[in-house]
């Protein structure tokens, strides 16, 4: 049989919760109280029957006249208690009426306990007594306790039934009060996910219980991000759209004076040509700004030990004479050797130089070190340039993030460029940050996991 799918509400979790154990609890108390109830009536019997014994040490039971006087002696109720003496011949005799009516070779017994079941006479207490060379047989009867059992369970279960009744009603309220937050929670989501805005609005914060405030706390600060990355995405197209827009202008523009006067005035073509080539290489570089971030979002990367000082070393040679500004390496003339991948490395430190030339004036110097210590490698770029604010460190490594106003801004970028840093940096399992330069300037960052040295591998096997 299929278990039901349909979702529960609060207010049926707490019902069912709450029926399931109030009739648990109730089943325990009514089996506790039987249980104790029976084992007080066994008690009893047995010391009926110890009384008996010690009666029948004293008095010989041979006709109606020796009953009564073992009867009085015991103490026994003889409305409910029987006796039989079992003759040599396995037959036996009874003084009293209702003793003939006991069959307990037809009898069903419970198991452990001293008690039968006789159908038409109920239960009963049986011992057998042996004194001298008599056995008697003694059956107590139980009605008594199954009329007391009859009741309490009566009762018990009426009590039960109003209780769960009164806590049905109280548990309602209970479970749509605790509900209510949740439910207008869902309804504000529901309605902010329906309302044509550009920002989605804030949930309602309610004040208790705690659990649905944190939940709504946690879904304000998830659609602030939202809002957030949505706002730069449409900055970032606004400007990407922008960007694409002069150049593609500017083609178009110089095209058309070839058209017109390229015939009549062959001097303008070297000219539009150059402004072409410059156009289209800034769109190049932004389609490839785009392209770098998604093959990071989907590179599968097999880290390599490398040497990092002999990769610095390599573009800080290659890169020199393409600025104007003074570029200085420090790195130890002995291998850094690190985890990575070497394109990857290569273009992340490419694209911090770039960064630092782009915002450093032109006669500043731009440093990069390398160093090690016990925990990691360090790749460190240090430039002179304006700085970035405090407020926009932790913001720069995002995609489509600019420091300056989109439209004001004097640097030209996609701000892409730091943002594949970042991903990049996560792809070789390091970490980026950025600090103030003295005495002025910033300091990027990047710190790796260094690689075992084989010669010490080697020397120690």
């Amino acid at each position: 049989m299929k278990a039901s799918t349909t979702p529960r509400s609060y207010a049926d979790i707490i019902r069912r919760s709450f029926t399931s154990l109030l009739l648990m609890i109730g089943l325990i108390i009514i089996l506790t109280v039987s249980i104790t109830l029976t084992i007080d009536q066994l008690v009893r019997a047995q010391d009926q029957a110890a009384r008996l014994s010690a009666t029948l040490q004293t008095t010989q039971v041979s006709n109606f006249q020796d009953w009564l006087t073992v009867n009085r002696g015991s103490g026994l109720n003889s409305h409910n208690t029987f006796i039989l003496i079992k003759n040599s011949d396995g037959t036996t005799t009874s003084f009293l009426p209702g003793a003939r009516k006991i069959d307990a070779d037809n009898a069903w017994s419970v198991p452990l306990t001293h008690l039968i079941y006789m159908k038409g006479q109920g239960l009963f207490f049986s011992e057998t007594l042996k004194v001298g060379g008599q056995t008697y047989l003694l059956y107590i009867g139980m009605h008594v306790l199954l009329g007391n059992l009859h009741v309490l369970i009566a009762m018990l279960i009426i009590a039960i039934g109003l209780s769960l009744l009164l806590g049905l009603f109280f548990v309602r309220r209970l479970a749509n009060r605790i509900s209510r937050p949740t439910i207008e929670l869902a309804q504000a989501a529901q309605t902010a996910a329906a309302t044509p805005s550009v920002t989605q609005p804030k949930l309602p914060q309610p004040l208790e219980p705690v659990e649905i405030n944190q939940l709504a706390q946690d879904f304000n600060q998830l659609l602030a991000a939202q809002n957030n990355r949505l706002q730069r995405e449409r900055q970032f197209i606004s400007d990407a759209s922008h960007e694409l827009r002069t150049p593609i202008a500017t083609i178009r523009g110089n095209l058309k004076l070839i058209e017109r006067r390229g015939e009549q005035h062959p001097e303008v073509i070297p000219e539009s040509l150059g402004f072409i080539d410059q156009e289209s290489l800034r769109m190049q570089h932004l389609i490839e700004n785009l392209l770098h971030l998604s093959r990071a979002d989907r590179a599968a990367v097999t880290l390599q030990p490398l040497d990092l000082a002999t990769l610095a070393r390599n573009v800080v040679a290659h890169y020199q004479p393409l600025i104007q500004q003074p570029l200085s390496l420090e790195a130890p003339a002995t291998p850094i050797r690190v985890n990575g991948d070497t394109d990857m490395l290569h273009q992340i430190l490419t694209a911090l130089l770039d960064n630092a030339h782009k915002y450093s004036p032109a006669t500043s110097p731009i440093s990069v070190r390398v160093a090690q210590d016990d925990q990691a490698v360090t790749l460190s770029v240090a430039d002179q340039g304006s700085g970035i604010p405090a407020e926009d460190r932790t913001h720069i490594f995002e995609r489509f993030y600019r420091v300056d106003a989109s439209r004001s801004q004097k640097v030209e970028g996609s701000g892409l460029g730091l943002a594949i840093v970042s991903q990049l940096v996560q792809l070789n399992q390091g970490q980026i940050a950025v600090q103030d330069n003295q005495p002025q300037g910033s300091i990027f960052t990047v710190r790796l996991t260094p690689a075992p040295d084989p010669k010490k591998i080697s020397e120690n096997p």
